[in-house]
């Protein structure tokens, strides 16, 4: 009872204060100037970045099968990557409602949202043989107020818009025969806010789609591995660096034994990353100022992987724990310069303790 009554007095206490708060915004002077330099600053911000075309351009190389990459493009494969949560995904597909009035490859999403493509595709011989040299897929993507289309029909045509924009997602073929990916923003009308939020889902997309089409899994026959790991890229990049620290301790063990060295404490962490690699942790990669942290959820997961990085620095010597760290932050999306400092020391740093 004592408990909830101090509950409630939290919460009138932080009402009233919201309340002061209003009032002063709203009746003051400074209240008033400050709303009004709020109000002009969104406005300049809106100007300036509500409207862009070309907003971004993203591309990779590979020597994948063209033909896998149209595959994994035209279907929902893409769609795992794009709406990089499962749950995610299957709201919106349990919202999709093909157009019947006769637009080809249109679709209405929970009402709030239309999403039309149309694809270019065009091949080339290459050693007599047909091949695909361009493929683009073009989607436009207009979101509206949620069911105004259904309500305001006549008054409005197509309902509230609130934003409008096309991304292209395609690859040419290279004169050798590589493959260069492009991820490409046409256009971008709407709140400047959420252009911001398009462009860093977009530096997403490109990274996750990099990391799957340049897998050893993708366009195999392994359909259930490509489907695992198109469902969770970071977790697949950090389970492979995982695997790489598990087969530099493995090394270091077989090194320590021709020397004499007692193995149980390195064999005790090895079982643990093997466990590791088969579970499901929550791992990101955080910047903090100018350095980069690796939070990693599970407390066990943090101490096998520093354990594995202070074995191999004390084996094999400081450069190794580096050139970990750095493969790590570079399947992650970031350069190996981010990591500075050598040795046990910088993965100390580079972890974070909860």
């Amino acid at each position: 009872c004592q408990v909830r009554k101090q509950e409630r007095g939290m919460l009138r206490l932080g009402m009233q204060r919201a309340g002061m708060l209003g009032r002063r915004l709203f009746t003051t002077p400074a209240g008033l100037a400050t709303l009004g330099g709020l109000g002009a600053g969104c406005y300049g911000m809106q100007l300036q970045y509500g409207s862009a075309s070309d907003f971004f351009l993203h591309e990779f190389k590979t020597t994948k099968d063209p033909d896998a990459i149209v595959d994994f493009y035209s279907t929902e494969d893409f769609l795992q990557i794009l709406g990089i949560l499962p749950m995610a995904i299957h709201f919106v597909l349990a919202g999709v409602v093909w157009d019947t009035d006769g637009t080809e490859n249109s679709m209405n999403v929970w009402n709030s949202m239309q999403i039309s493509f149309d694809i270019t595709e065009r091949e080339e011989e290459v050693d007599g043989e047909e091949v695909v040299a361009l493929f683009n897929k073009r989607e436009k993507f207009i979101n509206y107020v949620p069911f105004s289309k259904a309500v305001v029909p006549s008054a409005l045509g197509q309902g509230i818009k609130l934003w409008d924009q096309v991304q292209n997602f395609g690859f040419s073929r290279q004169q050798d025969g590589t493959i260069v990916v492009r991820h490409h923003g046409e256009y971008f009308h709407g709140p400047w806010p959420v252009r911001f939020l398009v462009q860093l889902h977009a530096r997403y997309v490109i990274w996750a789609t990099e990391r799957h089409i340049n897998s050893p899994a993708f366009g195999t026959d392994d359909l259930e591995k490509q489907e695992q790991q198109r469902s969770n890229i970071p977790l697949h990049v950090f389970k492979n660096f995982v695997a790489s620290l598990q087969a530099k301790q493995e090394g270091n063990i077989m090194k320590a034994r021709l020397a004499g060295t007692a193995t149980s404490s390195m064999e005790a962490n090895v079982e643990k990353l093997e466990r590791l690699q088969r579970t499901n942790s929550v791992v990101t990669v955080q910047r903090r100022g100018s350095s980069l942290r690796l939070h990693v959820a599970d407390k066990e997961a943090q101490e096998a992987i520093r354990s594995a990085l202070k074995h191999t620095s004390s084996i094999e010597g400081s450069h190794a724990t580096t050139a970990s760290l750095q493969e790590l932050l570079k399947s992650s999306g970031y350069t190996p310069e981010d990591v500075k400092e050598p040795g046990y020391k910088q993965a100390e740093k580079f972890l974070v303790r909860e």
